[in-house]
């Protein structure tokens, strides 16, 4: 059958599925990246980062931005690769990793066995682009000693500029603040 011998309606019918396929944007995913940093001295040793906890607002697969002070954007087509806790929680091991002294281990959850000499718990109260395009990263954390207890909570605000307020600049400049939150996890380990 040739396209002339096709009906009017059936002639538009497929014009306009090809033009929507053509319309309908796709969606970008994204994900953090672990940033090098320098080991600090000591001796090795084992450490898991053993949980995470992000603000439910930015619990989804969107990239979630505030567009002013008590309004938050939220872009269909910009999307995380993975759940961003579960993401904060591998690239910050992998930040660790090079930044504890050589010949420590860093998990990105509590290992099957429990023998890590160290776990790190973090929660992240706010952790996403200012409306001017600046990344907040806002930490507690606590570091649980297997053989000592455990040490008293700590806090950070990190800010970090991006580039310009594209997705990708803004990604980029939150894995150099969770690079950064590495640096000062790793500073306060005994």
């Amino acid at each position: 059958m040739t396209l002339l011998c096709l009906p009017r309606r059936a002639l538009l019918m497929a014009s306009v599925t090809m033009v929507a396929a053509c319309a309908s944007p796709q969606a970008k995913v994204y994900t953090l990246a672990s940033v090098p940093g320098a080991p600090v001295e000591g001796q090795p040793l084992t450490a898991s980062v053993a949980t995470v906890e992000i603000p439910k607002y930015l619990d989804r697969p969107q990239i979630v931005r505030r567009t002013d002070a008590v309004e938050l954007g939220v872009d269909e087509y910009e999307r995380w690769g993975e759940p961003l806790a579960n993401m904060v929680q591998r690239v910050l091991a992998e930040d660790l990793a090079g930044r504890l002294p050589a010949g420590s281990s860093t998990t990105a959850s509590r290992t099957l066995s429990g023998d890590e000499a160290l776990t790190i718990e973090l929660t992240l109260p706010r952790f996403d682009p200012d409306p001017d395009g600046a990344i907040v990263l806002e930490a507690q954390w606590r570091l649980r000693y297997k053989a000592g207890g455990r040490s008293g909570t700590q806090t950070a605000r990190i800010v970090c500029r991006s580039a310009d307020k594209t997705a990708a600049a803004e990604v980029s400049a939150m894995s150099d603040a969770l690079g950064e939150l590495a640096s000062r996890i790793a500073l306060g380990i005994r």
